[in-house]
């Protein structure tokens, strides 16, 4: 069985969770898959944007439920070693250079929902589900929640989601900052489509810079974000993406970037 399948047409790829049987639930050969996957996508010079997404009904149900109860005769520091194993190789996804797009296309929970909110960004069909639901099953949050959501939705919407465990649509999830748009279900790949293709239209290496930037910003100062960009733009004054962009803008047509 191929836990991830990934496949690339004119600049983006297609990564797709791939165990729809059980709702796409997450295992830790899933995540290998992933990690190994990763190296390859960064390595490509072709491609300009990823989108996630689910086999099937789902986006993700989350993590295993097998793989959970494991876990139950295992001591503190195996259970905590294994875990951190098991977000980092999920969350290798922070790693890819290019812009990521999570396609919820189903219900998105617990772990499941984490791994959408690592990416980049997020569209959901309007009848999907979410839900951060770890205390239902009397399990603390993993895979980063804590940071994705408290820096997403702030504090306050991160404990209320949390603590009552609620299952929310796409729609309250927009308001709370945790989703970039909705588009019917028939509509979402087409839609997710046209995005992808006008991110893979811009200058790649500026892109990648400011996505890294995006990832640093979080956590640094005006000042450290101003060296960040400083450098950022004087490397972006000696490719031929900048030449390319402006001589575009004279001749009045469309830039044909290459990443150099």
């Amino acid at each position: 069985m191929s836990w991830i399948l990934f496949e690339q047409q004119n600049g983006i790829g297609r990564l797709t969770l791939n165990n729809p049987e059980a709702l796409n639930a997450m295992t830790p050969e899933m995540g290998d898959a992933i990690a190994a996957l990763v190296p390859k996508l960064n390595a490509d010079p072709e491609l300009r944007v990823v989108l996630v997404q689910g086999a099937g009904r789902a986006f993700s149900a989350g993590g295993n439920l097998q793989f959970i109860l494991d876990h139950e005769s295992k001591d503190f520091a195996t259970n905590k070693k294994e875990m951190i194993e098991f977000y980092s190789k999920f969350l290798q996804l922070r790693n890819i250079e290019v812009p990521t797009i999570a396609v919820l296309n189903g219900h998105a929970i617990g772990a499941g929902l984490l791994i959408a909110l690592a990416c980049d960004l997020r569209y959901a069909s309007a009848e999907a589900k979410l839900a951060v639901n770890f205390a239902k099953i009397g399990l603390s949050s993993g895979m980063g929640g804590l940071y994705w959501l408290s820096t997403l939705a702030g504090p306050a919407i991160a404990a209320e989601l949390l603590f009552t465990a609620k299952t929310f649509s796409a729609e309250e999830g927009l308001q709370k900052g945790l989703v970039n748009g909705i588009f019917p279900a028939a509509e979402l790949e087409a839609k997710v489509r046209e995005i992808a293709e006008q991110i893979a239209a811009n200058a790649p290496l500026a892109i990648k810079t400011m996505k890294k930037g995006i990832q640093k910003a979080k956590l640094s100062s005006l000042e450290e974000i101003f060296d960040y960009e400083s450098a950022g733009q004087a490397q972006s004054f000696v490719t031929e993406d900048l030449k390319e962009g402006i001589r575009a803008i004279q001749e009045k047509r469309a830039p044909r970037f290459r990443g150099r």
